[in-house]
């Protein structure tokens, strides 16, 4: 009796011993696999950015303003290293977006939304600094409320993205004198 009671309670140790061990196994391997999931995102993004670019030279810049609006990266990063690149992705979206414009307003842009995008993707950058700051900090609570601000600063970006593509597809029209 006494060793069936103990065979027992050594079962019920090495089960929980055992889903101990796969569980760091577990959080150990879902690191580098998250990491790598997201880099294959990122990589799509920049793969509609190169479609833009294609559809620009083509001169098909209704479509290429589509891919170019598509190519903007708006979710939370958790590599430093990544996040510097989406940053320099966005500004090279930003630049090729001045570029459409100042080809049909003769060298000059007048696009009242882009300081506005350019200060939302600037705060984006700064808010994705502080997330990698709260991800170290013990303070699980500081961590969701940057979590809140970036799912904010993305749905001001869809807007202000849609009102600067809006902007240069008027500004790519040619004037209508009645």
């Amino acid at each position: 009796m006494l060793n069936a009671l103990l065979a027992t309670i050594l079962v019920f140790v090495s089960v929980g011993l055992l889903l101990y061990l796969v569980g760091l196994l577990f959080n150990a391997a879902s690191l580098p696999l998250s990491g790598f999931l997201e880099r294959q995102r990122f990589a799509r993004y920049v793969a509609r950015a190169r479609r833009c670019d294609v559809l620009m030279q083509r001169g098909e810049t209704d479509q290429a303003l589509r891919q170019l609006r598509a190519a903007f990266y708006l979710y939370a990063v958790s590599n430093r290293s990544l996040a510097s690149a989406v940053a320099n992705h966005h500004t090279g979206l930003l630049s090729r977006l001045i570029s459409i414009t100042s080809d049909v307003q003769g060298g000059t842009v007048r696009l009242l939304s882009l300081a506005k995008t350019d200060r939302l993707l600037t705060e984006r950058s700064e808010l994705q600094r502080r997330y990698f700051a709260a991800k170290q900090s013990p303070r699980s609570q500081r961590l969701r409320e940057i979590q809140h601000q970036l799912a904010a600063n993305s749905r001001e970006l869809e807007a202000a993205l849609m009102q600067l593509l809006a902007e240069v597809h008027a500004a790519r029209q040619p004037a209508r004198y009645h």
